[in-house]
């Protein structure tokens, strides 16, 4: 895993200027509404480079590294490189320090309907960050929900897997299911 200031430093020191995707977000579990977004994210900028920031806090017995572990799962079916990183503070507030470190790379920001007014500092000082780009991002099958997710999970439901993008293989939805204690 790259610690997010290295990660700093490293796109930091690239001369040649990326159109990177950034999309923070709690992700506990990330599901497949969570997989889409950054699938039409990418597409929408026509991104080189995706960086996802999870939330540190735990929400109802899942924690950041059961999250950063599923992503890395899912971030093998994607077709750009994405580094997965643990906040070590708040999504949003990394996302202001990478834009605020990276005025050389073409940034888009996802964020849902609800998360708008969360990157308002960004069009409100859009001379300043003319090189950030918040993309509204619509709802993903139908607003799955991350609390009936948790549900399932905690009562281990026959369906509690339901949360899985399709594209993920039987193999990694089975590690999956290891990592949340499933199986």
């Amino acid at each position: 895993m790259k610690q997010f200031a290295s990660l700093y430093k490293t796109l930091l020191e690239e001369a040649t200027p990326k159109r990177v995707v950034l999309l923070p977000g709690g992700f506990k579990p990330p599901h497949k509404g969570h997989f889409k977004a950054l699938e039409f994210l990418i597409n929408d900028a026509d991104a080189e480079q995706a960086i996802v920031y999870i939330g540190k806090s735990p929400r109802d017995n899942i924690t950041s590294e059961q999250s950063l572990d599923i992503w890395n799962i899912y971030k093998e079916y994607i077709n750009i490189p994405v580094d997965v990183i643990v906040s070590p503070v708040t999504p949003v507030k990394n996302v202001y320090e990478f834009c605020d470190l990276n005025p050389q790379h073409e940034i888009f920001v996802g964020a849902g309907e609800e998360d708008q007014d969360r990157f308002s500092y960004f069009k409100k000082n859009k001379e300043k960050y003319s090189y950030v780009n918040i993309v509204p991002i619509p709802p993903q099958f139908g607003r799955i929900s991350g609390t009936e997710t948790r549900k399932k999970i905690m009562d281990n439901a026959p369906d509690a897997m339901y949360f899985v993008p399709d594209e993920i293989s039987e193999q990694d939805s089975r590690k999956i299911k290891v990592i949340l204690g499933l199986e």
